[in-house]
């Protein structure tokens, strides 16, 4: 069995360009904001001396009396010819108060009066980028730190936005200035991780990511993170590695552990793997009996047979919460466990028992052709080969299965029309030559 392992499916676009809690929650996210109340003639509009004075007057009122300031600014506002920095400030009260309709509204106000208004832009931006709107984000981002705005929180947003939009280039490189001017940010390491990991540069993401757990081991997220790096640079033992890290902080879920057993068996480590599956179980409550019995099926088709052993002892406490259908599926892989050990009659009286609830299981029907025609019960296998042979998902290997039985019986000229069915229903190198021989072997009797 080859592992198949969706990196995109462990980790979405989605969740990897989702900007994380922390952002809109941290502390200097919400200093900077406050701070935007403040004045820096340099980049924003002018104000008359009236106006400065009034914008004074008011300025104690935005912390501790909010409500009475809006009633203020909104007089002023109204006045004719008022500064775009009155439809900010109110913006910024609806902003604090999460009333975003009613302060992009009150932005965009500002900047129709003075377009190069660099707070408006920023502010719009991030009003923007929670919204979702992210096309529209960048563009104020852009605009914000086109005029100055260029520190960490813009770099790092504008990432975030980027990453939204799968614009993964210029997401990495807003998240590298970002932690230019914010070294410490955990959230604009992350971000690049994760810009690097869309790109599929997993390398560069798994160096980065190692940098990031030597500084805080106990952060499972970012062994999570690596795990999925090293997977999609196809270092299954690495990520291995990662995961069974994450199982000892218990923080592996079920899914997890059972890919953990995908990886080892990949890499012919079968007793690990059913260690693996046996914790997958364990972590789902025991309850679902479908993770053994995959299991179980997984290991088999490796030839660890001792191991898948092991799977169905798992099912045995619980078999009478087995359905009808994985009964049938426990019952075939004891009787090919069974076949693969040497109790062969016994394997075979097993798929008997599934062959008469389920005539339809071609694979069943396929084993018992082959027991018997080892057996020389040649009549019997035929049967059982003819019978999986009208099912259109087994008539190919159906039809391969009773030509050999034929050619082993010197019914030569039988085998050929078998054969040349199979070759049309499912084109194999090997097959084609069994024909070719065949004919050429006919051709030299004539």
């Amino acid at each position: 069995m080859i592992l198949r392992l969706s990196l995109l499916g462990l980790l979405s676009v989605a969740s990897l360009a989702a900007a994380p809690a922390s952002v809109w929650d941290n502390p200097a996210f919400q200093k900077r904001l406050l701070g935007s109340f403040g004045f820096s003639s340099d980049v924003e509009p002018p104000m008359s001396e009236n106006e400065r004075s009034d914008y004074e007057q008011i300025l104690p009122l935005f912390k501790d009396e909010p409500d009475q300031a809006l009633q203020y600014l909104e007089k002023l506002r109204a006045l004719p010819g008022s500064s775009a920095r009155f439809d900010f400030l109110i913006g910024n009260l609806h902003f604090q108060n999460d009333r975003k309709a009613q302060a992009a509204a009150d932005f965009i106000k500002a900047l129709e009066k003075f377009p190069d208004y660099r707070q408006a832009h920023a502010n719009l931006a991030i009003l923007y980028a929670q919204a979702g709107r992210h096309q529209e984000a960048v563009r104020h981002f852009a605009e914000a730190i086109r005029l100055g705005a260029a520190d960490s929180t813009q770099y790092g947003l504008l990432g975030i936005s980027h990453l939204e939009l799968e614009n993964f280039t210029a997401a990495e490189q807003a998240f590298r200035l970002a932690m230019v001017l914010g070294p410490d940010v955990k959230d604009w390491q992350t971000g690049l991780v994760r810009a690097l990991y869309l790109q599929e540069r997993f390398a560069e993401a798994a160096v980065l990511l190692e940098r990031m757990i030597q500084e805080n081991p106990a952060d499972d997220s970012l062994w999570s993170l690596q795990a999925s790096a090293h997977l999609g640079r196809k270092d299954l033992l690495a990520a291995a590695a990662n995961y069974e890290v994450l199982d000892r902080m218990d923080k592996l879920q079920a899914a997890q552990l059972s890919t953990l057993g995908d990886i080892y068996v990949n890499e012919g480590l079968l007793e690990a793997a059913a260690d693996a599956y046996l914790r997958a179980h364990s972590k789902s409550g025991g309850g679902d009996l479908g993770v053994p019995l995959r299991a179980a099926e997984v290991l088999l088709a490796k030839q660890g047979y001792q191991a898948a052993r092991q799977m169905l002892q798992e099912l045995g406490a619980g078999e009478e919460k087995l359905s009808p259908a994985d009964q049938l599926r426990v019952l075939k892989l004891e009787a090919r466990i069974g076949m693969a050990e040497g109790r062969e009659e016994e394997a075979a009286k097993l798929l008997g028992r599934v062959a008469e609830q389920d005539p339809l299981d071609g694979e069943t029907l396929l084993l018992l052709g082959g027991h018997h025609q080892k057996e020389g019960r040649m009549e019997k296998a035929a049967f059982y080969y003819e019978t999986a042979g009208n099912l259109e998902a087994f008539e190919a290997d159906a039809k391969v299965r009773l030509a050999q039985l034929y050619a082993g019986s010197g019914k030569y000229a039988e085998a050929i029309p078998l054969l040349k069915r199979a070759q049309e229903l499912k084109p194999r190198d090997t097959v084609g030559k069994f024909l070719e021989d065949l004919e050429r072997f006919l051709k030299s009797r004539r």
